[in-house]
């Protein structure tokens, strides 16, 4: 960090990642913890807390060998594998008594296991909050081919932009959001009969609550290319999303009108089959909301 930047109010960074290690996603975790290491290295004044929590794993102490996890992380482990949304949840829970860690100002992520930050990323990411008090929630692109530019626009994104463009592992949001809207939505998301929609109820909740938003429209999250092909896998779960907001404003109505207008299309094109449309219908309808305040 420069010397006038340092001079600054410096505020905590917290990245919260789980894994299934029965995924042989070892390389992968490798990766995502290097980068973040390598911030570690360049801002060792910043209270930098990652925490790792392990899924199908009955030994730690020989996954943190065989991974090769550095001292300063924090890594639990559990025996079986619960829902991105109920990971992420216990996470949150455990930071929630942290009144030196989870403050109003600190900075807080959502990498997955097999994201990465690109040299310069999360640097830019942190430095955004440090020096502007005032920003709430920011996100950008992914992909595999990402990097930081030299000089990242930047824009005040449109709630379609949120919907379309932020995913949990591109999301950064003050503490006092995270303490505001809660934890994520445990009955949707990977590992949930509605299998997705848990990053775009939270970054909905988190647009709503939030004065001042950012969009970055680069790829400045490493992570693997999104695939067209399953979009109706994931379709329920975020036509659920969307209509647990369908009323909050028109902007919001408009977008389940059109994720319904898109499930007809997919339908007529043959890409989502009759059953999963109902399946999809019949998320909407019944998913109740399970929203945990464990960041209350």
């Amino acid at each position: 960090m420069s010397s006038s930047s340092s001079e600054r109010r410096l505020i905590p960074l917290i990245l919260l990642t789980t894994a299934d290690m029965q995924a042989q996603r070892d390389d992968e975790l490798r990766r995502l913890v290097g980068s973040i290491e390598a911030f570690r290295k360049r801002f060792p004044e910043v209270q930098v807390h990652h925490h790792m929590l392990l899924q199908r794993c009955d030994d730690l102490k020989g996954a943190v060998a065989r991974v090769g996890f550095p001292s300063t992380m924090e890594v639990s482990s559990i025996g079986d594998l619960v829902p991105l949304s109920v990971a992420r949840n216990q996470m949150l829970r455990l930071i929630a008594p942290r009144q030196d860690l989870l403050t109003d100002d600190c900075v807080l992520a959502y990498p997955d296991d097999d994201a990465w930050y690109p040299s310069g990323s999360l640097d830019w990411i942190y430095t955004r909050f440090v020096n502007d008090q005032t920003l709430d929630f920011w996100f950008c692109r992914y992909g595999t081919l990402a990097e930081c530019p030299a000089k990242p626009s930047e824009v005040r994104p449109s709630l379609h932009e949120v919907i379309s463009k932020a995913s949990s592992n591109t999301i950064a949001l003050r503490g006092r959001i995270v303490k505001k809207i809660g934890g994520f939505d445990e009955s949707l998301g990977l590992g949930t009969p509605a299998k997705s929609g848990e990053d775009t109820d939270y970054a909905m909740r988190a647009y709503f609550a939030s004065k001042v938003v950012r969009y970055a429209p680069h790829r400045m999250v490493g992570h693997r290319d999104f695939d067209p092909s399953i979009r109706a896998k994931y379709y329920g779960g975020t036509l659920a999303a969307l209509g647990r907001h369908r009323r909050h404003s028109f902007p919001a109505t408009l977008a389940f009108l059109r994720k319904i207008a898109v499930g007809l299309a997919l339908l007529f094109k043959g890409e989502l089959s009759p059953s999963l449309f109902k399946e999809a219908w019949s998320q909407f309808s019944y998913n109740k909301p399970k929203v945990i305040r464990a960041a209350n």
